[in-house]
Parts: structure tokens; C-alpha cells; sequence
């Protein structure tokens, strides 16, 4: 006759719930690139897909990915902006679920022609932001 022997662990209700509670505080400090930081880093990738020659044009780009034509132009504007621009906003990370810069205000920041009236306007939506300050790494 074999005997086998097996343990099981038990966890309480309260413990489960204190390490699940534990688990949220840590992921709520730990901060992550902006969303619109993303958005840019993919408007370039596919720019740069586009000119290797994996993509036709913006149409064929949008038919793969599931996107209208609009939206795309919407991403790919986000190119137009001034470079040092750009080098901020894809440095910019925040605490997950406190993101102070919309995609919508970039695009506007985007639309000026003039990359001096960019700058100026991405004063204006960091400058408004109070507590909400992006973290740009390397910045105090």
C-alpha cells in the first residue's frame, strides 16, 4: 500500500482582501508612459512602416488596423508637432488613471502651423495642469 500525502493552503477572506488591497496600492505607484505618448510612438512606427513599403498609404494602413481614415489622420497629425515637443510628450508618464494631457488637447497643440504657436500652446496645457504636472523623467 503507497500513502501520498498533499498540503493545501487556505487563505482567509481578510488576508485575500489585504493582499489584493496591497497589490492596488503598488500598481497605483508605479508609473506608466501617457497614453498619448503611445498614440505618438505608434503614428511613428507606422510612418515609418509606410516609407519601408509594408503599407500602401494611409488607406491600407487603416483597413489592416481597423481604423477609420480620419482617426488615422488624427494620429498622424500628432507627427506635425515640434520636436522638442514630441520629446516631451514621449517622455510623459503618470499614475495610472491620472492622465492631465488628452489626446484631444495635443491635437490641438498639433493644429498650430507655426511650431513657435505649438510651444505656446503646450505651455498653456502643462501650465494649467496645477497637481497634475506631467512627470517628464529627468525634470524636477
Amino acid at each position: 500500500m503507497s500513502t501520498h500525502s498533499e498540503t493545501i493552503a487556505f487563505t482567509t477572506k481578510a488576508r485575500a482582501h489585504r493582499m489584493r488591497a496591497a497589490h492596488r496600492r503598488e500598481t497605483l505607484e508605479v508609473l506608466a508612459p501617457a497614453a498619448v505618448a503611445r498614440r505618438l510612438a505608434l503614428a511613428h512606427r507606422i510612418a515609418r512602416d509606410i516609407e519601408r513599403g509594408l503599407y500602401v498609404d494611409y488607406a491600407d494602413v487603416a483597413r489592416r488596423h481597423g481604423l477609420t481614415r480620419a482617426r488615422l489622420s488624427q494620429l498622424m497629425d500628432l507627427t506635425l508637432l515640434a520636436p522638442d515637443i514630441q520629446e516631451q510628450v514621449l517622455a510623459l508618464q503618470y499614475k495610472p488613471g491620472k492622465e492631465a494631457i488628452s489626446e484631444r488637447k495635443l491635437r490641438e497643440v498639433a493644429a498650430a502651423p507655426l511650431w513657435s504657436e505649438q510651444r505656446r500652446r503646450w505651455v498653456r496645457v502643462c501650465g494649467t495642469r496645477g497637481d497634475a504636472t506631467p512627470t517628464v523623467p529627468g525634470s524636477t
